[in-house]
């Protein structure tokens, strides 16, 4: 039976409009999951921040030794946390579970992120002491230290907050920032650092993605890292 052209027309109307219904019902359906998926995340403390945060420039010094740039985050998952070597509790606690995350990934399927600690004590903190250190949680980990300014700059995109050194009782100068969770740490040699807790997720584009907040667990990294990555 030939179709007449106001049938045509109709019958290609009707198309179009299924089509429309079906692509409505699955952005309905992605908007769904993705509230339910940003639900579960803030259960386990990370949230993911409705518009990326772009980082200033930098120059730091692995612990190797060579210069590390905001260009050196691009093309890694890059999960970046703030403390110090001689840090009695919040330091090693949170690099341990970051150790225990690491070592759970199953890297055949897995993305494979890069874990760095960031020192906020840098004239104590060298290459070779966040090396040494390093080398007690995972070989891959990447200890970033240098110029207290360059530091300070960072931490301030990536809303940690610390302390300057200072001997227990006298008063710290701060460099607070707002969503901060300041930890307070003594060390061997009498003075006290406080910092936060959180752990920045830095995306491939070298952005500011999303925030772990404390306290940390090696199951919930997981989780929340093969949620943040799907």
């Amino acid at each position: 039976m030939q179709l007449t052209l106001k049938r045509k027309t109709a019958f290609i109307a009707f198309l179009a409009f299924d089509v429309l219904v079906v692509i409505a019902l699955i952005v309905l359906f992605l908007l769904r999951s993705e509230r339910q998926n940003e639900a579960e995340l803030r259960e386990i403390g990370v949230t993911i921040y409705p518009e990326v945060r772009t980082l200033s420039d930098f120059r730091l010094l692995d612990q190797q030794g060579e210069f590390f740039t905001k260009a050196d985050f691009q093309g890694h998952w890059n999960l970046v946390f703030f403390g110090f070597t001689h840090c009695p509790d919040i330091c090693p606690l949170t690099m341990a579970e970051l150790g225990q995350f690491y070592a759970g990934l199953d890297f055949s399927q897995d993305v494979k992120p890069r874990v760095f600690l960031v020192t906020v004590d840098p004239g104590q903190d060298n290459p070779e002491s966040m090396a040494a250190y390093l080398a007690n949680y995972s070989e891959e980990f990447i200890g970033l230290s240098g110029d207290p300014g360059q530091i300070a700059q960072l931490a301030a995109e990536l809303y940690v907050g610390y302390s300057d050194a200072v001997a227990p009782g006298a008063a710290a100068t701060s460099h607070e920032h707002e969503d901060s969770h300041a930890e307070e740490d003594a060390i061997e040699e009498n003075y006290l650092i406080e910092h936060s807790a959180h752990i920045a997720v830095i995306n491939p584009q070298g952005d500011y993605y999303a925030v772990m907040r404390a306290p940390h667990r090696d199951q919930d990294l997981i989780k929340a890292f093969r949620r943040l990555v799907r």
